[in-house]
């Protein structure tokens, strides 16, 4: 009856090597994190590559950082994506158009009988204005007194005013 008895405790073993043999096959190769307590606070290292885990890893993940990283969607699973509290400012706002400069060139000026009429040089034509002319569509004159003349840039409202010396 012994021998029966060895035969059974051989069979059995030799069974429960194979069943662990068939497990193993099954399990797959990655680490397993140690069991930690609730609560615990733990610090992350910096995992290392080997020459053995070199040749296992794909070899995106040993490539150098990809360029647009920090433009990935807040909802990927990148844990290395930057991520940041800052808003730009808003833009500023246009700058307010403004009239071109004067393209007239004092001459002189004659006064008679209490109406001042002022001589102009503009685009190489001379002219002679009096107060409520409109020139080439775009200035009109508004006030001709002593030592200047007060056009308004007409596409703008603005008013610009001809320095003509003392008057």
């Amino acid at each position: 009856m012994k021998l029966s008895a060895i035969r059974l405790r051989q069979l059995i073993l030799g069974s429960l090597l194979l069943g662990t043999l068939g497990a193993a096959a099954l399990v797959d190769d990655a680490p397993l994190e140690p069991a930690r307590p609730a609560g615990a606070k733990t610090a992350v290292a910096a995992p290392t590559v080997t020459d053995a885990a070199a040749t296992v890893l794909p070899a995106r993940a040993l490539a150098a950082p990809r360029e647009g990283i920090a433009d990935a969607p807040p909802d990927s699973p990148d844990p290395f994506r930057s991520r940041s509290w800052y808003v730009p400012p808003p833009p500023p706002p246009p700058a307010k158009p403004s009239a071109p400069p004067l393209p007239f060139e004092y001459l002189g000026q004659l006064v008679e009988a209490d109406e001042r009429r002022v001589f102009l040089k503009h685009q190489g034509q001379n002219r002679i204005i009096r107060v409520g002319d409109v020139i080439a569509g775009t200035y009109a004159v508004e006030a001709c007194d002593a030592g200047q003349v007060v056009f308004i840039y007409l596409p703008l409202k603005e008013r610009q005013v001809l320095a003509t010396g003392p008057g």
